[in-house]
């Protein structure tokens, strides 16, 4: 499998004081990490009046040998070898053998 793309990982961690929570700040797990990022179509056009709709699916694919465990919220910023950027919001993660897989929501993309 293709290894050209980039990514980077956050995961947004609790600020307490005295036992409150105060707000939230992003904790570096991982950066430049070479990964690959699979679009997928889930659906066929859906056409509107005013606009088209295809649903896609969007996996993440990181090998194992990085140690890296993704977990559900974390935030990925992915870099593809064709220039696009990615943000993403990390979904449900399997790790196998080789590689670990994760469903992705994108919320941006640049």
């Amino acid at each position: 499998m293709f290894r050209d793309d980039i990514c980077s990982i956050e995961r947004p961690v609790e600020i307490k004081e005295e036992g409150e929570t105060i707000g939230w700040q992003d904790d570096i797990i991982a950066v430049d990490v070479p990964c690959h990022l699979s679009v997928l179509s889930k659906s066929p056009v859906v056409q509107t009046q005013s606009t088209a709709t295809v649903l896609l699916d969007y996996v993440l694919y990181i090998d194992t040998k990085h140690g890296i465990t993704i977990q559900t919220n974390d935030k990925i910023r992915v870099r593809t070898a064709q220039g696009q950027q990615y943000e993403l919001k990390a979904g449900e993660s399997h790790k196998y053998r080789f590689t670990t897989q994760t469903h992705c929501e994108v919320t941006k993309v640049v």
